[in-house]
Protein backbone atom coordinates (compact mmCIF):
# COMPACT_ATOMS: atom_id res chain seq x y z
CA UNK A 1 0.00 0.00 0.00
CA UNK A 2 1.26 3.15 -0.58
CA UNK A 3 2.30 5.78 1.80
CA UNK A 4 -0.99 7.82 0.31
CA UNK A 5 -3.17 5.52 1.38
CA UNK A 6 -2.56 4.60 4.68
CA UNK A 7 -5.57 5.50 7.38
CA UNK A 8 -5.00 9.38 8.44
CA UNK A 9 -6.66 8.55 12.15
CA UNK A 10 -5.67 5.53 14.22
CA UNK A 11 -6.82 4.96 18.10
CA UNK A 12 -3.39 5.93 19.98
CA UNK A 13 -4.75 5.81 23.62
CA UNK A 14 -8.22 4.39 25.22
CA UNK A 15 -8.45 4.94 29.40
CA UNK A 16 -9.33 2.25 31.35
CA UNK A 17 -12.34 2.58 33.31
CA UNK A 18 -10.09 2.75 36.38
CA UNK A 19 -7.75 5.61 34.86
CA UNK A 20 -10.81 7.47 33.67
CA UNK A 21 -12.72 7.51 37.15
CA UNK A 22 -9.49 8.33 38.46
CA UNK A 23 -9.55 11.68 36.67
CA UNK A 24 -13.27 11.89 37.53
CA UNK A 25 -12.29 12.09 41.04
CA UNK A 26 -9.85 14.54 40.44
CA UNK A 27 -11.63 16.93 38.08
CA UNK A 28 -14.72 17.12 41.17
CA UNK A 29 -12.25 19.02 43.34
CA UNK A 30 -12.50 22.00 40.14
CA UNK A 31 -14.79 24.41 41.15
CA UNK A 32 -13.89 27.43 38.78
CA UNK A 33 -16.33 28.32 36.26
CA UNK A 34 -14.55 28.39 32.92
CA UNK A 35 -16.46 30.63 31.25
CA UNK A 36 -16.37 33.32 34.15
CA UNK A 37 -13.42 32.50 35.66
CA UNK A 38 -11.37 30.75 32.70
CA UNK A 39 -7.76 31.68 34.49
CA UNK A 40 -8.47 30.31 37.78
CA UNK A 41 -10.04 27.13 36.52
CA UNK A 42 -7.27 26.74 34.36
CA UNK A 43 -4.70 27.10 38.11
CA UNK A 44 -7.25 24.50 39.38
CA UNK A 45 -6.07 21.99 36.22
CA UNK A 46 -2.46 22.97 36.69
CA UNK A 47 -2.65 21.83 40.36
CA UNK A 48 -3.73 18.89 39.35
CA UNK A 49 -0.86 18.04 37.46
CA UNK A 50 1.28 19.45 40.10
CA UNK A 51 -0.49 17.10 42.65
CA UNK A 52 0.05 14.14 40.39
CA UNK A 53 -3.46 13.62 40.17
CA UNK A 54 -2.95 12.43 36.58
CA UNK A 55 -2.89 8.63 35.78
CA UNK A 56 0.84 8.29 34.62
CA UNK A 57 -0.09 6.37 31.52
CA UNK A 58 -1.97 9.66 30.06
CA UNK A 59 1.00 11.71 30.78
CA UNK A 60 3.56 9.73 29.41
CA UNK A 61 1.43 8.75 26.08
CA UNK A 62 0.61 13.12 25.72
CA UNK A 63 4.62 13.52 26.71
CA UNK A 64 5.06 11.27 23.71
CA UNK A 65 2.61 13.36 21.94
CA UNK A 66 4.56 16.50 21.87
CA UNK A 67 7.82 14.68 19.85
CA UNK A 68 5.20 13.26 17.22
CA UNK A 69 6.21 14.48 13.44
CA UNK A 70 2.95 16.79 12.82
CA UNK A 71 3.47 16.08 9.46
CA UNK A 72 3.59 12.00 9.55
CA UNK A 73 0.56 11.96 12.66
CA UNK A 74 -1.29 15.30 12.39
CA UNK A 75 -4.40 13.14 14.58
CA UNK A 76 -4.06 12.17 18.13
CA UNK A 77 -7.18 10.17 19.03
CA UNK A 78 -8.28 8.95 22.31
CA UNK A 79 -11.75 6.83 23.53
CA UNK A 80 -13.30 6.57 26.86
CA UNK A 81 -12.06 10.41 28.42
CA UNK A 82 -13.93 11.32 31.17
CA UNK A 83 -17.17 13.84 30.05
CA UNK A 84 -20.25 15.17 31.97
CA UNK A 85 -23.23 13.12 32.71
CA UNK A 86 -26.68 13.80 32.48
CA UNK A 87 -26.26 17.55 30.80
CA UNK A 88 -28.96 19.49 29.86
CA UNK A 89 -30.16 20.20 26.26
CA UNK A 90 -30.17 23.35 24.91
CA UNK A 91 -32.00 26.06 23.61
CA UNK A 92 -31.98 25.85 19.64
CA UNK A 93 -31.97 29.77 19.20
CA UNK A 94 -29.32 30.43 21.89
CA UNK A 95 -27.51 27.51 22.73
CA UNK A 96 -24.25 29.42 24.35
CA UNK A 97 -26.18 31.40 26.61
CA UNK A 98 -28.62 28.47 27.43
CA UNK A 99 -25.57 26.07 28.23
CA UNK A 100 -24.39 29.27 30.64
CA UNK A 101 -27.47 28.78 32.65
CA UNK A 102 -27.90 24.93 32.28
CA UNK A 103 -24.34 23.55 32.37
CA UNK A 104 -23.42 23.20 36.15
CA UNK A 105 -20.45 20.37 35.81
CA UNK A 106 -17.24 21.39 33.62
CA UNK A 107 -15.62 17.37 33.23
CA UNK A 108 -15.46 17.93 29.72
CA UNK A 109 -13.85 21.24 29.93
CA UNK A 110 -10.99 20.01 32.60
CA UNK A 111 -9.73 17.45 30.15
CA UNK A 112 -9.91 19.85 27.07
CA UNK A 113 -7.73 21.90 29.07
CA UNK A 114 -5.90 19.52 31.07
CA UNK A 115 -4.83 18.18 27.49
CA UNK A 116 -3.38 21.96 26.58
CA UNK A 117 -1.42 21.67 29.14
CA UNK A 118 0.00 17.97 29.09
CA UNK A 119 0.89 18.84 25.38
CA UNK A 120 2.27 22.79 25.93
CA UNK A 121 -0.13 24.26 23.66
CA UNK A 122 -2.28 27.15 25.68
CA UNK A 123 -5.88 27.39 24.39
CA UNK A 124 -6.94 30.91 23.30
CA UNK A 125 -10.56 32.19 22.25
CA UNK A 126 -11.61 35.11 19.45
CA UNK A 127 -13.46 38.34 20.28
CA UNK A 128 -16.03 37.57 17.52
CA UNK A 129 -16.53 33.88 18.69
CA UNK A 130 -18.99 32.28 21.40
CA UNK A 131 -17.87 36.38 22.81
CA UNK A 132 -14.55 34.80 23.15
CA UNK A 133 -15.01 31.95 25.00
CA UNK A 134 -11.80 29.71 25.24
CA UNK A 135 -14.05 26.73 25.47
CA UNK A 136 -16.39 26.25 22.56
CA UNK A 137 -19.55 24.18 21.23
CA UNK A 138 -19.89 22.22 18.50
CA UNK A 139 -23.91 22.68 18.67
CA UNK A 140 -26.47 23.87 16.09
CA UNK A 141 -28.00 27.67 16.20
CA UNK A 142 -31.48 27.95 14.34
CA UNK A 143 -29.80 31.06 13.03
CA UNK A 144 -26.85 28.89 11.79
CA UNK A 145 -27.99 25.77 10.49
CA UNK A 146 -27.20 26.01 6.65
CA UNK A 147 -23.35 27.97 7.58
CA UNK A 148 -20.38 26.08 7.35
CA UNK A 149 -19.51 26.91 10.83
CA UNK A 150 -19.54 24.89 14.19
CA UNK A 151 -23.46 25.52 14.64
CA UNK A 152 -24.37 23.74 11.39
CA UNK A 153 -26.75 20.73 10.55
CA UNK A 154 -25.37 20.23 7.37
CA UNK A 155 -21.87 18.55 5.87
CA UNK A 156 -18.49 20.89 6.23
CA UNK A 157 -16.43 20.71 3.73
CA UNK A 158 -12.63 19.90 4.49
CA UNK A 159 -10.71 22.98 5.91
CA UNK A 160 -8.45 24.13 7.88
CA UNK A 161 -9.40 25.76 11.02
CA UNK A 162 -9.95 29.49 10.53
CA UNK A 163 -8.05 29.24 7.51
CA UNK A 164 -7.10 32.79 6.39
CA UNK A 165 -7.16 34.90 9.64
CA UNK A 166 -4.63 36.71 11.13
CA UNK A 167 -4.36 34.10 14.24
CA UNK A 168 -4.71 30.68 13.10
CA UNK A 169 -4.52 28.03 15.59
CA UNK A 170 -1.82 25.43 15.40
CA UNK A 171 -4.09 22.96 17.26
CA UNK A 172 -7.68 22.17 16.81
CA UNK A 173 -9.02 19.81 19.96
CA UNK A 174 -12.60 18.10 20.02
CA UNK A 175 -14.21 15.87 22.59
CA UNK A 176 -17.84 14.50 21.49
CA UNK A 177 -20.38 15.13 24.08
CA UNK A 178 -23.45 13.28 22.49
CA UNK A 179 -24.18 11.51 19.61
CA UNK A 180 -26.69 9.34 18.62
CA UNK A 181 -25.73 5.83 16.87
CA UNK A 182 -28.57 5.86 14.77
CA UNK A 183 -26.95 9.18 12.74
CA UNK A 184 -24.57 8.54 10.14
CA UNK A 185 -22.71 12.14 10.66
CA UNK A 186 -19.00 11.31 10.98
CA UNK A 187 -15.64 13.47 11.45
CA UNK A 188 -13.21 13.64 8.29
CA UNK A 189 -9.66 13.62 7.99
CA UNK A 190 -6.87 13.73 5.88
CA UNK A 191 -3.08 14.54 5.78
CA UNK A 192 -1.51 17.08 3.94
CA UNK A 193 1.28 15.00 3.05
CA UNK A 194 -0.86 12.32 1.57
CA UNK A 195 -2.81 14.99 -0.22
CA UNK A 196 0.31 16.08 -1.97
CA UNK A 197 1.22 13.26 -2.52
CA UNK A 198 -1.78 12.79 -4.50
CA UNK A 199 -1.42 15.98 -6.62
CA UNK A 200 1.99 16.06 -7.50
CA UNK A 201 4.39 18.60 -8.53
CA UNK A 202 2.86 20.25 -11.39
CA UNK A 203 -0.33 20.95 -9.46
CA UNK A 204 1.32 21.53 -5.93
CA UNK A 205 3.10 24.31 -8.35
CA UNK A 206 -0.31 26.01 -9.23
CA UNK A 207 -1.15 26.03 -5.79
CA UNK A 208 1.74 27.67 -4.12
CA UNK A 209 0.92 31.06 -6.07
CA UNK A 210 -0.98 33.89 -4.26
CA UNK A 211 -4.03 33.30 -6.45
CA UNK A 212 -6.86 32.18 -3.88
CA UNK A 213 -9.12 33.87 -1.46
CA UNK A 214 -10.45 32.28 1.16
CA UNK A 215 -13.26 34.47 3.46
CA UNK A 216 -13.04 34.86 6.97
CA UNK A 217 -15.03 31.42 8.63
CA UNK A 218 -19.06 32.15 9.08
CA UNK A 219 -18.31 32.12 12.54
CA UNK A 220 -16.11 35.57 13.02
CA UNK A 221 -17.99 37.12 10.40
CA UNK A 222 -21.00 36.17 12.38
CA UNK A 223 -20.00 38.15 15.53
CA UNK A 224 -18.18 41.12 13.31
CA UNK A 225 -21.15 42.82 14.19
CA UNK A 226 -19.18 46.21 13.58
CA UNK A 227 -17.64 45.24 10.23
CA UNK A 228 -14.31 44.95 11.14
CA UNK A 229 -12.69 42.29 10.00
CA UNK A 230 -13.08 43.59 6.28
CA UNK A 231 -11.83 41.06 3.77
CA UNK A 232 -9.52 38.34 4.03
CA UNK A 233 -5.94 38.92 1.74
CA UNK A 234 -5.22 36.80 -1.47
CA UNK A 235 -2.98 33.98 -0.43
CA UNK A 236 -1.65 30.48 -1.66
CA UNK A 237 -2.87 27.25 -1.37
CA UNK A 238 -0.24 25.56 -0.18
CA UNK A 239 2.32 27.53 2.44
CA UNK A 240 5.95 25.94 4.17
CA UNK A 241 6.30 22.65 3.55
CA UNK A 242 2.95 21.00 3.84
CA UNK A 243 0.77 23.44 5.02
CA UNK A 244 -2.79 23.74 3.54
CA UNK A 245 -4.80 27.57 3.49
CA UNK A 246 -8.12 25.78 2.50
CA UNK A 247 -11.79 25.57 2.81
CA UNK A 248 -13.46 23.10 0.32
CA UNK A 249 -16.26 24.95 -1.32
CA UNK A 250 -15.23 28.53 -0.61
CA UNK A 251 -11.94 29.05 -1.28
CA UNK A 252 -11.47 30.51 -4.79
CA UNK A 253 -9.43 31.88 -7.90
CA UNK A 254 -10.06 33.40 -10.87
CA UNK A 255 -7.61 31.60 -12.88
CA UNK A 256 -8.09 28.31 -15.02
CA UNK A 257 -5.35 26.94 -14.04
CA UNK A 258 -5.93 27.46 -10.26
CA UNK A 259 -10.25 26.10 -10.96
CA UNK A 260 -7.93 22.75 -12.59
CA UNK A 261 -5.68 22.15 -9.01
CA UNK A 262 -9.18 23.16 -6.80
CA UNK A 263 -10.98 20.17 -8.51
CA UNK A 264 -7.91 17.95 -8.31
CA UNK A 265 -7.63 18.60 -4.88
CA UNK A 266 -11.26 18.28 -3.65
CA UNK A 267 -10.96 15.21 -5.75
CA UNK A 268 -8.18 13.78 -3.52
CA UNK A 269 -9.57 15.17 -0.53
CA UNK A 270 -12.32 12.44 -1.13
CA UNK A 271 -10.28 9.50 -2.39
CA UNK A 272 -7.97 9.97 0.86
CA UNK A 273 -10.45 10.69 3.76
CA UNK A 274 -10.66 8.99 6.87
CA UNK A 275 -14.15 8.89 8.85
CA UNK A 276 -14.77 8.60 11.56
CA UNK A 277 -18.33 8.88 14.01
CA UNK A 278 -17.27 10.34 16.58
CA UNK A 279 -18.94 8.76 20.30
CA UNK A 280 -19.64 10.58 23.24
CA UNK A 281 -15.92 10.47 25.51
CA UNK A 282 -13.87 10.38 22.02
CA UNK A 283 -11.08 13.04 21.41
CA UNK A 284 -9.32 14.15 18.71
CA UNK A 285 -6.51 16.42 18.85
CA UNK A 286 -5.88 17.74 14.56
CA UNK A 287 -2.44 19.88 13.87
CA UNK A 288 -4.32 22.75 12.14
CA UNK A 289 -1.11 23.21 9.85
CA UNK A 290 -0.71 19.72 8.46
CA UNK A 291 -4.08 18.09 8.11
CA UNK A 292 -7.40 19.14 7.55
CA UNK A 293 -11.08 18.14 8.21
CA UNK A 294 -14.18 18.07 8.07
CA UNK A 295 -18.06 16.64 8.15
CA UNK A 296 -20.26 14.39 6.12
CA UNK A 297 -23.80 13.78 6.82
CA UNK A 298 -25.08 10.50 5.33
CA UNK A 299 -27.96 9.23 7.17
CA UNK A 300 -30.42 11.01 9.34
CA UNK A 301 -32.74 8.87 11.14
CA UNK A 302 -33.87 10.97 13.99
CA UNK A 303 -33.68 14.50 13.09
CA UNK A 304 -34.50 15.80 17.24
CA UNK A 305 -30.86 13.79 18.23
CA UNK A 306 -28.97 15.72 15.15
CA UNK A 307 -30.45 18.99 16.64
CA UNK A 308 -28.62 17.90 19.78
CA UNK A 309 -25.60 16.43 18.77
CA UNK A 310 -22.73 18.28 20.82
CA UNK A 311 -18.94 18.19 20.91
CA UNK A 312 -16.68 21.00 22.87
CA UNK A 313 -13.37 22.18 21.59
CA UNK A 314 -10.68 24.02 22.26
CA UNK A 315 -8.25 26.12 18.99
CA UNK A 316 -4.31 26.08 20.63
CA UNK A 317 -1.41 27.59 19.83
CA UNK A 318 2.20 26.29 20.51
CA UNK A 319 3.60 29.99 21.26
CA UNK A 320 1.62 32.66 22.55
CA UNK A 321 4.21 35.04 22.09
CA UNK A 322 4.50 35.37 17.97
CA UNK A 323 0.54 36.83 17.90
CA UNK A 324 0.57 39.00 21.02
CA UNK A 325 0.23 41.93 18.44
CA UNK A 326 -3.50 40.57 17.21
CA UNK A 327 -4.43 40.01 21.16
CA UNK A 328 -7.38 41.92 22.88
CA UNK A 329 -6.76 40.05 25.94
CA UNK A 330 -3.43 38.32 27.32
CA UNK A 331 -2.28 36.75 30.26
CA UNK A 332 1.74 35.37 29.37
CA UNK A 333 2.41 32.22 29.33
CA UNK A 334 -1.70 31.00 30.19
CA UNK A 335 -4.31 32.31 27.67
CA UNK A 336 -5.20 35.19 25.11
CA UNK A 337 -8.15 36.25 23.04
CA UNK A 338 -7.74 37.71 20.15
CA UNK A 339 -8.98 40.73 18.69
CA UNK A 340 -11.04 39.69 15.85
Amino acid sequence: MSHAYKPAVKVDYRFTNVDKQRLLEAFATVTPNPYTEYLVFLRAIRALIEQRRIPEGFVEICRAARTRDLADHPFHFIENCPIDEGVPIFDFERPVQSKYELKKTFVGECFLILYAELLGMPAIGYKNVNTGDIIQDIYPQKSLYNTQSQKTLAPIGFHKDLANHFVRPDFVNILGMRSHADNEILTTFVRNRDLLHYLGPDLERVLREPNFYTPYDDLSTYGDKEGRLGRAAMHPVVQGEVDLVYFENRTITETAEGTRAIAKLNEGLHALKTRVLMKPGDFVSCANHTSLHGKDVDVIRDPYQQKIRWSIKTVNLANLEPHRQHFKEYAPGEYAIVDG
